[in-house]
């Protein structure tokens, strides 16, 4: 009897992580917020479950309640940003010096399969800018930054990475491997990618890969609104693909 007690105490326990998991996976697809209601929903838990796990998780500042909903929280977001520190150190310098170029928000991301995830930001200081909090998940196939390092591998790998499951952020996105392919093909040709309200609509980004013999995949990527795009695309790549140059010596050494 006791030890059918210990098992079903670790099975519980093993279940409780799991659950706050999937909670936290999902609050990155909803960096503005979620209510809790629609949270329950997206993962596919009782309401009363998640309530009890989303305030276990405030307790330990993982996630935070706001007037717009469940958000990911600061103790999360760092741990997100650390564990690349390596990464971000070797690229600050050469970013910060593209965000003054530009004045537009500058993204550092890395590979996460069917996500590409936000591990760093400058944000514009114009008035009208793109802000989206680190820690983000952006569907890979969504973004600048995740279409340039889809584009690094070949069309069987990204098979493997996506699937068959799309998710269509607006009218713009991918949800055929016919049109991707189309798009992959012409950021290998021109060494960078362009989301065009791919991921949101009013929202444009140019992001490249960053080659290196580290064991991640990282990309950068200058986000802007679509008012700016068309006017200051050519400026904006040329400042991008400088950065990128930068940043990649440096990785050499």
């Amino acid at each position: 009897m006791d030890k059918m007690m210990v098992d079903q105490s670790k099975h519980n326990h093993s279940q409780v992580i799991s659950r706050a998991a999937t909670i936290l996976k999902a609050l990155q697809h909803y960096p503005q917020g979620i209510s809790i209601t629609a949270l329950a929903k997206r993962v596919e838990l009782p309401r009363s479950t998640v309530h009890r796990l989303v305030s276990s998780l405030e307790q330990a500042s993982l996630v935070i309640h706001t007037r717009q909903g469940i958000q990911l929280g600061a103790a999360l977001l760092q741990m997100t940003h650390t564990a690349h520190t390596d990464f971000i150190s070797v690229a600050k310098p050469h970013i910060d010096t593209l965000a003054r170029r530009t004045r537009e928000t500058v993204d550092v991301c890395v590979f996460r399969g069917q996500y590409s995830l936000s591990i760093d930001q400058i944000a514009s200081d114009q008035e009208l800018r793109v802000m989206s909090p680190v820690g983000t998940a952006f569907p890979v196939y969504t973004s600048a930054h995740g279409k340039a390092i889809l584009a690094t591998l070949s069309n069987e790998e990204v098979k493997t990475v996506i699937g068959d499951k799309w998710i269509q952020r607006t009218e713009s996105s991918h949800v055929s491997y016919d049109t991707l392919f189309r798009d992959l093909d012409l950021i290998r040709k021109n060494g960078w990618a362009v989301d065009i309200e791919e991921h949101a609509e009013g929202v444009c980004a140019v992001g490249v890969s960053i080659q290196s013999s580290l064991a991640e995949r990282y990309a950068i990527a200058v986000a802007l609104p679509v008012i700016r795009f068309n006017k200051n695309m050519t400026e904006v790549t040329s400042a991008l693909l400088q950065c990128q140059a930068e940043v990649e010596e440096v990785l050499k050494r």
